[in-house]
């Protein structure tokens, strides 16, 4: 039953992923030649668009390498098929679900599947968000410092999108810091809030029952947090580092969709840069999960799209319109984004079915063996 439920859901989940995609494309190609954008698009350097295929590769690659050695650290036997599993599992349902919510309750079903203890998973779960967040808010301050060096002029409203992104992820990062670090001061804003949450109007009872306690289970888990990078420093030190590849290459793919559009001129640091502009104005929230999940139990996000769809195409029109020209900026969109999203988008989905293909195929062989 629970089964038929879960498929019936991911179906109105694509179907819902599918509208949004239309509506992009729609828009992408209204009143341009769609033929010569094509065109474009098909006569691109195989040799670079592969290199971009396998730099986009690296995300999911280093998403299953960090749960492993996580995994790992915990005392769990997982192997690097099983990290894997996880990461491509987290990429598809978080993509196709407001807010990116579906990813991480989809992993901790595979990894309680696997044997592996519901806390273990959360938590394994949550440092590795921290760890690429981490990695990604410094990557966003040195973006940042490079805007006057570079001479990058923004767009108004990506300005103002960057600079309301960039000080509440500032402010977010000090607030975990705080929570996770300092178990008094973490009690103390706890306290606060559960004084302010009464007096809230229009709001049941029952629903601020519901806040406080998630905010509990938040709480605590921040504090496991604490004491799982002190038992496990060089494996946090190993995520971070693996992170920041993971990033590099990620954000990367753009130059290499430059180079096979047979662009010169722009330094991979200048296309670089802008990538990470254009992740920082489409990821508003940019949280590690338990904050995350807490905020959307709450509240509505501030940009309720699966995988951020339409907001980092219009963020990538703007930032790349003083770079391409013509149909080349809407090839170039369908490239960058094709490659670093939905092609991974794709090939997560793929890879699931196969994976759970062949499991269903053991279950059967031992059945009838």
């Amino acid at each position: 039953m629970n089964d038929t439920i879960s498929i019936k859901k991911t179906g109105k989940q694509i179907l819902v992923f599918l509208f949004f995609l239309f509506l992009i494309f729609f828009f992408l190609f209204k009143g341009k030649d769609v033929s010569q954008i094509l065109k474009i698009a098909a006569s691109a350097s195989f040799p670079a668009i592969v290199a971009g295929i396998a730099m986009a590769g690296a995300f999911n690659l280093s998403e299953g390498l960090n749960l492993g050695i996580l995994l790992k650290a915990m005392g769990h036997k997982v192997s690097f098929a099983q990290g894997m599993k996880y990461a491509y599992m987290g990429f598809f349902f978080s993509s196709i679900t407001p807010s990116s919510t579906g990813g991480q309750p989809m992993q901790l079903y595979a990894m309680k599947k696997d044997g592996i203890d519901l806390s273990h998973g959360s938590l394994a779960l949550l440092m590795e968000l921290a760890s690429f967040q981490a990695m990604a808010f410094l990557f966003e301050l040195f973006a940042v410092a490079m805007i006057p060096v570079l001479g990058i002029s923004l767009p108004a409203t990506i300005k103002i999108l960057v600079v309301a992104g960039f000080i509440m992820n500032a402010a977010f990062v000090a607030f975990l810091l705080v929570v996770i670090f300092s178990e008094r001061m973490g009690q103390r804003i706890f306290g606060l809030v559960k004084k302010i949450l009464p007096r809230l109007p229009f709001v049941k009872e029952e629903t601020k029952s519901q806040w406080i306690r998630k905010m509990e289970e938040g709480l605590l888990e921040f504090h496991a947090c604490a004491l799982l990078m002190k038992e496990h420093k060089k494996a946090i030190a190993k995520m971070c580092i693996i992170s920041a590849g993971q990033i590099i290459c990620w954000f990367g793919v753009p130059y290499m969709v430059y180079l096979a559009l047979g662009y010169q001129g722009s330094s991979f640091l200048h296309i670089f840069v802008l990538q990470i502009l254009i992740y920082k104005s489409s990821s508003l929230l940019p949280l590690p999960g338990v904050v995350l999940q807490i905020l959307i139990y709450m509240s509505s996000s501030l940009l309720p799209l699966p995988g951020a769809m339409g907001i980092s195409e219009y963020a990538f029109l703007q930032l790349f319109g003083s770079i391409y020209s013509g149909s080349s900026m809407t090839a170039a969109v369908l490239l960058s984004r094709g490659i670093s999203f939905y092609f991974l988008l794709a090939l997560s989905g793929i890879m699931l079915l196969l994976i759970y293909g062949a499991a269903r195929q053991r279950k059967c062989n031992t059945i009838f063996s």
